[in-house]
């Protein structure tokens, strides 16, 4: 897989790249490092087209949108916090990508983050067209494709607060 925040490829259309699943984990820091990071896991069915070059799919970009909800502290109320990411990759080959995003120790640590985020949903887009999203792209408590479209514009919206805070693997 090659990265790049921009590139040269060929039209696509829906089929060319699916969400097959989400995993999320929180891992060991590198030696040297303290703490643990969370991890998205995104994987990606790709399918080229018939004649498409190098039997790849190019300009393949991945957006992931979480929403935690976070421990209330003493006397207050639960809070949901909103993180938003892309990655483009240049080109995938044929079969299985990962695609996988970070937040960092110090945040998992201080917000008490474990395991999956109440709200997540992932965009994926093709040479600058988006991709319709298949149901594996968003979580379970996200079953409508209504409160789909409302956590993409208001959890987009809140998220802005905290750009650059979600990484993708090539910025970490």
């Amino acid at each position: 897989m090659l990265w790049l925040g921009c590139g040269i490829g060929v039209a696509a259309n829906a089929q060319e790249v699916e969400v097959t699943s989400v995993k999320f984990t929180n891992l060991r820091a590198p030696m040297g490092s303290i703490g643990n990071w969370l991890e998205a896991d995104i994987a990606i069915n790709v399918r080229p087209p018939a004649g498409s070059a190098g039997q790849m799919v190019s300009r393949v970009r991945v957006t992931l949108l979480i929403g935690f909800e976070l421990p209330a502290p003493a006397g207050g109320e639960r809070r949901i916090e909103h993180y938003r990411a892309d990655a483009e990759c240049v080109a995938l080959e044929a079969g299985r990508a990962d695609v996988r995003f970070y937040l960092p120790p110090e945040l998992v640590k201080r917000d008490q983050l474990h395991g999956d985020p109440k709200y997540w949903g992932i965009e994926l887009a093709v040479a600058g067209k988006p991709v319709p999203a298949a149901r594996l792209a968003y979580s379970a408590t996200l079953p409508g494709v209504e409160q789909r479209k409302n956590f993409q514009t208001r959890g987009g919206q809140l998220a802005a607060a905290n750009d650059g805070i979600l990484l993708p693997q090539y910025l970490t």
